[in-house]
Formats: structure tokens, sequence, C-alpha cells
């Protein structure tokens, strides 16, 4: 984890510490049985595991507590969601925020989600070696600033930062020059600026190609297939 990644969860837990642990949280008696109760309140809040707290995650605020609650629970659900293979998809956490109103929030919480958010990308593009489209697709659902969120990601071909680019390249190229349906929440706009962002990036892939020459054969030949593709599309 980054130290920027810390610092925002910390932050989180900070900002929406005013809303307190309810002994009694009201849930549909169809959807959350006693034991989903007993789970949820089995430990304290930076103590719950995934197991403990996911079933509240995909039923908070629908059919399982308020506002309020989810606040309380929100910082350790995000910490879970950016540090562990959560089990609840990504699109549903985040789909949260709307359901919950998060733009009518209070300005201190507004700013800790939008700077967790951003914390969480940078933390994701420079630590893993591999891409994925639904943390690139929410994010930028909830911040509406898909330049900025490109323009965090620096690309170095020494580091991961490289490796999650050839993985973006290698599965999301086809689906951007299409605009397919996996891109049909963003604006003509940001596929253009994401067309160019790749162009611009392109240099990378032969400098990144000669540094993997001799170190990771397999990987230097994934990033050649894949200048060679977008050099013939």
């Amino acid at each position: 984890m980054t130290e920027k990644l810390k610092i925002s969860i910390e932050n989180l837990y900070k900002v929406f510490y005013k809303y307190p642990f309810k002994s009694q949280i009201s849930g549909c008696p169809c959807c959350v049985s006693d034991s989903d109760k007993l789970t949820l309140h089995s430990k304290q809040l930076r103590d719950l595991q995934e197991d403990d707290i996911s079933r509240y995650a995909f039923k908070a605020m629908s059919t399982w507590g308020d506002v309020d609650d989810f606040k309380h629970y929100l910082p350790r659900i995000f910490e879970l969601l950016s540090t562990t293979d959560f089990v609840v998809d990504t699109f549903v956490i985040l789909g949260k925020l709307d359901y919950g109103n998060w733009t009518d929030w209070e300005q201190d919480e507004k700013n800790a989600i939008l700077d967790f958010l951003y914390s969480w990308w940078i933390d994701f593009i420079s630590t893993k070696d591999y891409f994925d489209i639904e943390i690139l697709n929410e994010i930028n659902k909830l911040t509406h600033d898909l330049p900025k969120l490109l323009d965090l990601w620096t690309i170095d071909v020494k580091k991961n930062s490289f490796r999650c680019f050839i993985d973006f390249l290698q599965s999301e190229f086809y689906d951007i020059a299409q605009k397919t349906e996996l891109y049909k929440d963003f604006r003509d706009s940001d596929i253009k600026y994401l067309k160019n962002w790749i162009d611009n990036n392109i240099s990378k892939l032969e400098d990144g190609f000669f540094y993997h020459e001799k170190k990771d054969s397999e990987f230097a030949e994934q990033v050649s297939n894949i200048l060679y593709t977008i050099e013939r599309t």
C-alpha cells in the first residue's frame, strides 16, 4: 500500500468518526438474518474482516440500515475494497455513494472520499501489474475527471505502472477504439482524451520492449505484440 492511500484511509476514519456504532440496525427480515446482524456487530470497526462486513456492504441502505449507518462502516468497507480482493464488486460498493446521495453530504466528507478515490487509483496503477476496467470506470463516474485520472498515471517502464499499462492495452484497446458496451458510460470527450493519451504514450512501448527484452522475454513479446496491433489499427 502506498503511503498516500494509507493516509487517505486514516482520514476516512477521522472524518466519519462522528457517526457512532449502533447496537441495533434495522434490516429487511427477508434479506437480513439475526446471524448477519450478530456477525456485523461481532468486532470493533477496524477489526471487521471481509466475511464480517461483506453482506452488510452489499445490502447497505437498500435493505439494511440508513445513510448514517453506512457512513459509520464506510471507512472499513473502503479500506477492504482497496487493500484486499473484496468479495463485493467495486461497482456495488462505489454505487452506494450515489444511492446515498453523497454529493449532498458535508464538504469534509466529500473531500475525504475524493481524496481516497484518487489515492486508491494511484496505488492501483503503481503497485499492480494488471489492469481492472471496473476501477477506472467506477472512479470516473464519481469524479467526472478522466483527464486527471490519466494524468496521475505516470508510466515508468521499470515499474509496475508499465506492466499495468500493457495489460490495459492488451485487454482494453479494441473496446476503446470501437467504444463497445464496456465504455458506454464514457463521454465522447473522454474517449477522445483516452485515445490521445494512449497515442502520447506509445513511445513507452518501444522503450519498455528493449528494457525487458533480456529480463523477461515473455513479457517483452507481449509488449511487441501490443505495439504491432496498435500500429496497424
